[in-house]
């Protein structure tokens, strides 16, 4: 964005909104230009090879610290949890710190199920082997991939490989909220992480900013999105083996410094505190996963991508 650019969106913002949200969105606009410039040069976190001891990595896409212990102080599962601070403020730039040529060797070894479409920038045959469930367990009817796909994936995987170790990303609590008549889906995969001036559709980060929804209502809805997801997660822990960590790639801006979502190379401290939780898992083979049943072809992979913002 140039001066000029920034002296215009400034200006609508002031003719939009009342001046204290305008003067919001400005700060927000300083803040995410300083991470554009610098943040990928200097940051901070850690990557999540170099945590812990654990066997399978659960990452649940864009979960705040916060949002997790509310829900875990609900369950009669999930002990207490603790944070992390990650490498990254958006998936691509995770995947990019996740992959560097330091971590090699820990990529030979492990598996990575993934309905993360930002798999598409990784070298597979670094990996032990990739599945890449949003190729062909795309959802048309909620606009996104649903964590059973992602389960069912895990589970064979955990059972049949030889890996060491093996990192199980979820979409959810990502939006869209998957029972919410006012956070679409996305078209297809390929709108992942696009903006909602590039999709045309207008984010729920963007509704709570420009005051359309309560943030009762917002985090309400962010809030069922993770439990959607813990449901597959504690099936998930009952049927595979090992240390597990629950954790995330990144989390979510509410307002903090005038941000909102989770743009890239961000500083913002809610944005790179994530939750850390440990469990032990024993396989209980009580649940036999579903084939994988192919629902895109190859001509729709690059539309899904787009719908979900990721081109």
């Amino acid at each position: 964005m140039t001066v000029s650019d920034f002296l215009a969106q400034v200006r609508s913002d002031f003719e939009r909104h009342p001046p204290s949200k305008a003067f919001e969105t400005t700060v927000g606009e300083i803040v995410n230009g300083v991470g554009r410039r610098v943040g990928g040069r200097v940051n901070y976190g850690v990557p999540h090879w170099e945590r812990g001891d654990w066997d399978i990595l659960v990452l649940l896409d864009a979960c705040r610290f916060d949002l997790m212990t509310e829900v875990a102080d609900e369950t009669d599962w999930i002990p207490d949890v603790d944070t992390h601070v990650s490498p990254a403020s958006m998936s691509a730039e995770f995947v990019e710190r996740m992959t560097r040529p330091r971590y090699r060797d820990e990529m030979s070894r492990t598996a990575l199920v993934t309905a993360n479409p930002f798999s598409r920038d990784i070298d597979s045959e670094e990996w032990f082997t990739v599945n890449e469930v949003w190729r062909h367990s795309w959802d048309d009817d909620h606009g996104t991939i649903l964590p059973r796909s992602v389960t069912d994936a895990a589970i064979r995987q955990s059972r049949a490989g030889d890996q060491d170790r093996i990192i199980v990303w979820f979409m959810q609590p990502h939006v869209p909220f998957v029972d919410c008549d006012w956070s679409d889906g996305y078209p297809d995969q390929n709108d992942i992480g696009k903006t909602s001036v590039e999709t045309g559709v207008k984010s729920p980060w963007m509704q709570l900013r420009d005051g359309e929804r309560s943030f009762d209502e917002f985090w309400s809805a962010y809030r069922r999105n993770l439990e959607l997801v813990l449901d597959d997660v504690r099936l998930l822990v009952e049927n595979v083996d090992g240390t597990v960590v629950v954790s995330s790639d990144h989390a979510n801006a509410v307002g903090e410094f005038g941000v909102y979502g989770h743009p890239r190379n961000s500083w913002v401290p809610s944005l790179k505190r994530v939750p850390w939780v440990e469990l032990e898992a024993s396989d209980t083979g009580g649940y036999t996963p579903g084939e994988m049943v192919s629902k895109a072809s190859p001509a729709d992979v690059t539309e899904q991508l787009e719908a979900l913002g990721y081109r």
